[in-house]
């Protein structure tokens, strides 16, 4: 079982909420480090969010703390996605982290809702010396129509960030992810590059799709 099928709502903790957001804070087995829920209404087609997802050089504009970010390969083999290396700047005089992941993107052909998996390949090139490299991360987006000009974003993420950050504080400023990244991309999908439907490698499948987000919806 995945990390994001343990993610329970009842071990969870609200800690933002407004008209449009809501972000919860997760405990995780065998972690010092707290996982995130964050769910949006955006008010923009779901496709916008998709050709946002996709574009990765965009990504220092709206990923919270990110000052890098590109694609290191493409999967095409019966759609196994891509890989893509981050960098993630830290206040000093903690060290930048580097993270290196897969992104495998799901379709189900009878909702339309999209789910990105996001998963953490951390041998996958040699470590730089002037970061910290993260060795385990496990994420999700959910993108599900609403109607054709709005969706529903679920954005999952637990990441431990390895080195000598104490949990304690990287707890204290879990939310900020979530509250950031999805508040930019509010702004983001309105722009007029992101009208166009962009051609991202789907999986059409319903079994690949991890939901469990239900209960954090109707919280």
């Amino acid at each position: 079982m995945s990390l994001l099928e343990k993610i329970n709502s009842s071990t969870c903790t609200l800690r933002f909420k407004n008209d449009w957001l809501k972000i919860f804070t997760c405990p995780v087995p065998s972690s010092d480090f707290l996982s995130f829920v964050g769910v949006a209404t955006i008010d923009a087609p779901q496709h916008a969010v998709l050709s946002l997802l996709y574009d990765i050089e965009s990504a220092t504009e709206w990923v919270w703390k990110t000052r890098e970010m590109r694609v290191l390969q493409e999967l095409a083999d019966d759609n196994e996605g891509r890989v893509v290396y981050q960098v993630v700047s830290a206040p000093w005089p903690v060290s930048d982290r580097e993270i290196i992941s897969r992104s495998t993107a799901y379709k189900d052909p009878e909702t339309g809702e999209v789910f990105i998996k996001i998963e953490s390949l951390p041998d996958f090139i040699p470590e730089t010396s002037n970061c910290v490299r993260v060795r385990k991360l496990e994420g999700a987006w959910n993108i599900l129509p609403l109607s054709e000009n709005s969706c529903r974003v679920v954005f999952r993420l637990h990441i431990e960030p390895a080195g000598e950050i104490p949990s304690w504080l990287a707890n204290i400023a879990v939310i900020d992810t979530p509250y950031h990244t999805l508040n930019n991309m509010r702004d983001m999908v309105k722009r007029e590059k992101y009208k166009n439907p962009v051609g991202a490698p789907l999986k059409e499948s319903t079994e690949g799709i991890i939901r469990n987000y239900n209960d954090f919806i109707t919280e």
